[in-house]
């Protein structure tokens, strides 16, 4: 297939310029004007910005929950993430039940995404399950095209919770062949006291979650695995950062020139805790996740730490958690919701660039250059996969996003789907869209509606909203991305 893109304003993280894009096949074969035919198809771009495809660095796609058994939405729902402007989705690969990891990633690609996956996808580790076995699987992992794997500092008492002997041997082990360390960064114990205490005083609505996680426990963690990583020499990426106190922890670390990373989410620059204060427990639990949503305060925090490059990518942390899972909130036995029972986690993949668009970039706050760099540059580079992903130019794939600037509307779950019942979005307003979008020089979004079969799938006895015949890829990604980068300077 030879295909033009002509007539659009292309935006990539260094500059903006009118150009057509000549593709040949799934690569961009030149960048320019005037190309001679024919052409297989022409896509008119007029009055667009041709944006590389989204990269999310955050995904939880079938992802265990913690009874071991049952998972979040499955992948058959990440055509949401095409409809939303992403082709690549970074996803985590936990432990499955009894396997090891390299295991665990070769079941993940080969049983449960094979043939789902809408947009191309990548793999973080996710080690849930550390054994003796575990420090040799890494530079195997590396081997596979998986140069990351995050670790919990959270959830003391589960299999996710890793404590900090096995944080450094993990940096240690990853140092040596290349790999990123990731980490979610809470304290456990300020939770358990937190959650333990509230509990004891009767409260267990939903907003005590918040209430329960304060910023000192994420910034605590946060400052804790910064020395770590730094005394090991091994960059880290600290995921979903969600407030000003953990936001100059790595501020400070960065000026001091260490190799730390920085993520946050739309969540977090968008909406507060006080969703949590509804009345309905039921509604209210669709925004438990973790960290919590914090005061409006912090939003303004997190911008600017975009902008500086405290924080350097932002990732949607979807976790696709469909309402009868929040449900299980509900204490049967003493007939009362408790927050501590409710799956943690909330669906964004959909809306991350409608987000960061309407509340970044057209409220003044980001430019089209930064937007282009935290959501695409950046998060291909960290993972490895840049310029494969992330870019415009001669030799990527061809994944496009052709932007509508003068979109107008309100995100509804008919709108802006999220494969599960409710969009923690609903009701805000929405300026701009990817109106037209190409993974691979293959055109799957049109006029923004994903143009593959929409169907009800059902796992676990609950009923999702996907698609069939997923043709994404797996992207393998290279060791020594843009974390050691920081680490040579």
């Amino acid at each position: 297939m030879r295909v033009l893109v002509k007539n659009g304003t292309i935006v990539t993280a260094e500059n903006e310029y009118k150009a057509d894009i000549l593709i040949e096949g799934e690569k961009i074969a030149a960048i320019g004007m005037h190309f001679d035919g024919p052409f297989d198809r022409e896509i008119d771009a007029e009055g667009m910005y041709v944006l590389p495809g989204g990269v999310d660095n955050h995904a939880h796609f079938e992802a265990l929950n913690t009874d071991g058994v049952t998972t979040n939405e499955p992948y058959e729902t990440t055509w949401v993430a095409l409809q939303g402007g992403t082709t690549t989705i970074v996803d985590f690969c936990t432990n499955e039940p009894g396997m090891n990891l390299v295991d665990s990633v070769n079941y993940r690609l080969n049983v449960r995404a094979k043939g789902k996956v809408a947009p191309d996808i990548a793999l973080h580790a996710c080690c849930t399950d550390y054994t003796d076995e575990t420090l040799s699987e890494i530079p195997k992992l590396v081997e596979m095209g998986v140069p990351s794997m995050k670790l919990f500092m959270a959830y003391k008492g589960t299999s996710l919770y890793m404590d900090d002997m096995k944080l450094l041997n993990c940096l240690e082990a990853a140092q040596k062949c290349g790999m990123l360390m990731m980490v979610h960064a809470e304290n456990p114990d300020v939770l358990d006291k937190c959650r333990n205490d509230a509990a004891a005083a009767g409260h267990y609505e939903a907003k005590y979650h918040y209430m329960t996680r304060p910023p000192y426990g994420e910034a605590e963690a946060v400052s804790r695995a910064i020395r770590f990583a730094d005394a090991v020499k091994c960059p880290m990426c600290i995921v979903h950062v969600s407030c000003i106190e953990a936001g100059e922890e790595i501020r400070r670390a960065r000026a001091e020139g260490k190799a730390i990373i920085g993520e946050t989410c739309p969540h977090y620059l968008v909406l507060d805790k006080h969703k949590m204060d509804h009345p309905d427990w039921h509604v209210a639990a669709r925004w438990i996740c973790s960290p919590a949503l914090r005061d409006k305060e912090n939003q303004d925090y997190l911008w600017k730490a975009l902008n500086e490059d405290w924080l350097s990518v932002c990732g949607s942390d979807n976790s696709g958690t469909p309402q009868a899972q929040k449900d299980w909130g509900w204490d049967e036995e003493n007939q009362r919701f408790d927050f501590r029972k409710v799956p943690n986690g909330c669906p964004g993949a959909g809306d991350r660039l409608n987000a960061l668009w309407t509340y970044g970039v057209e409220a003044g706050r980001m430019t089209r250059q930064k937007f282009v760099d935290v959501c695409c540059t950046l998060p291909a580079k960290l993972n490895g996969i840049f310029p494969r992903k992330g870019t415009i130019a001669v030799g990527s794939d061809a994944d496009l996003v052709l932007f509508d600037p003068t979109y107008r509307g309100t995100i509804t779950l008919e709108t802006n789907p999220t494969g599960v019942d409710y969009n923690v979005f609903e009701g805000l307003e929405q300026k701009g869209r990817a109106d037209t979008v190409l993974l691979r020089g293959n055109v799957v979004v049109e006029k923004g509606k994903y143009l593959g079969e929409i169907k009800e799938v059902v796992m676990d006895g609950i009923t999702y909203l996907g698609a069939t015949g997923g043709q994404g890829k797996f992207i393998p990604g290279k060791p020594y991305g843009l974390g050691y980068d920081l680490l040579k300077k």
